[in-house]
């Protein structure tokens, strides 16, 4: 939204990291590492651009000190645009807006060479899980007007664009004046033809089972759910504070898969947290090993300061909680070959790129043997052989 604005406002969009009169640093807050990352990316911004405006936007400009390093700190609800705050006397610090029940946003988002766009449509989160800063950097959970949410997809997609990609801290919480998340896909699916819509990260909830109801129904909704799962043992999740049980983000995952033959489910891992014992990193091996995932991605737990976590004492060594991840990232890439491998003979829709392929419905990437199709077209192709990793290789039918 930010580049949109400044753009319909006169300002030059230049690629990342070009000389330029004001750099904008989106920054993330998720982890202790994250934010370590952002400020890294100020001093780069600021050696490279040393008589640049150094903005930085998002999460960490709210819930860390940012004064004497960047010139705007535009934290989270932002009170106006970004091309009317570079008119203020800088340096300033902007105070956050009301979080309210809802939002608007102006304008459409722009992404520069690319087929799909990220729509969004929910901000915020109530759920304070003990190892997460984001309800505090982003606020709670409120829903963009479904209203605004029809009126930038159009726009989307009468720029081009060929998928639209839902997005936001907590998506599955979306509710505008009772419509849901699944209400919501039914009316985005209203627009039109020639297009598809993709679930961004989806937190299991009562929704999600309406939601593979429609899926089921239209192929226009892509074949992936990614279930953040954050561990398979409910000791740990219980210390984590997540609100559902192993046996119970199962049995959703489960109705998912048995429901949408061909369904990528995707999710996220922690390991070495605090308190997680040889015992409980068995159970969560064995958990994951039982179910149908087609993509991991296992991160090692990373104190985030100002959390409940990050106050725990009995944390495994860096060294065991990485050998860890590692064991389960391997067994997430064999996860992965294996399901690649059962799209062998199958017919896969494919939203071409610029390398002479694309992504599947299912988040497989498809590389095209003989004929070619063209740059940001959906075209069906048969898949002939396994080609590493996620990769697959087929030909237009």
């Amino acid at each position: 939204m930010a580049a949109d604005d400044l753009s319909r406002h006169g300002w030059e969009i230049v690629p990342w990291p070009s000389e330029a009169e004001v750099l904008v640093i989106n920054s993330c807050a998720v982890t202790g590492a994250a934010s370590q990352k952002t400020r890294q990316a100020v001093s780069l911004a600021r050696r490279r651009c040393p008589n640049a405006i150094i903005v930085v936007m998002g999460c960490d400009a709210k819930v860390d000190d940012w004064e004497g390093k960047a010139d705007l700190i535009v934290p989270h609800p932002m009170t106006q645009p970004l091309s009317q705050l570079l008119g203020l006397q800088l340096p300033a610090a902007i105070t956050p807006g009301d979080e309210g029940n809802g939002f608007r946003l102006e304008g459409a988002a722009r992404f520069a060479e690319r087929t799909r766009a990220n729509l969004k449509v929910q901000d915020g989160c109530n759920f304070f899980c003990s190892y997460c800063i984001v309800p505090y950097a982003r606020g709670r959970a409120r829903s963009r007007a479904l209203d605004d949410v029809l009126r930038e997809a159009r726009e989307l997609i009468q720029a081009g664009y060929k998928e639209l990609v839902l997005c936001g801290v907590n998506l599955t919480t979306y509710n505008d004046g009772g419509i849901d998340l699944a209400g919501l896909l039914a009316r985005l699916l209203e627009l039109g033809d020639g297009f598809r819509i993709r679930l961004g990260s989806s937190e299991p909830g009562d929704v999600i089972p309406r939601v593979v109801d429609l899926m089921r129904k239209e192929q226009r909704i892509c074949r992936f759910l990614h279930l953040p799962l954050q561990y398979g043992e409910d000791s740990i999740l219980k210390r984590m504070r997540r609100h559902y049980t192993a046996e119970q983000y199962a049995q959703i995952a489960m109705d998912a898969a048995e429901k949408l033959p061909g369904l990528c489910l995707g999710a996220d891992i922690i390991t070495g947290f605090p308190g997680e014992n040889e015992e409980n990193f068995q159970k969560c091996l064995d958990f994951v090993e039982k179910l149908p995932f087609g993509l991991l991605h296992v991160f090692p737990y990373s104190p985030r300061p100002g959390t409940l976590a990050a106050t725990y004492k009995d944390r495994p060594s860096k060294n065991l909680a990485d050998k860890r991840a590692a064991q389960l990232a391997q067994l997430g890439a064999r996860k992965a070959e294996l399901f690649a491998k059962s799209q062998i003979g199958k017919t896969l829709e494919v939203l071409i790129e610029d390398d002479g392929g694309g992504w599947s419905d299912n988040y497989l990437h498809v590389s095209l043997q003989g004929a070619q199709a063209p740059r940001n077209t959906i075209v069906p192709v048969t898949i002939a052989e396994y080609s590493g990793g996620r990769e697959l290789r087929g030909q237009t039918t």
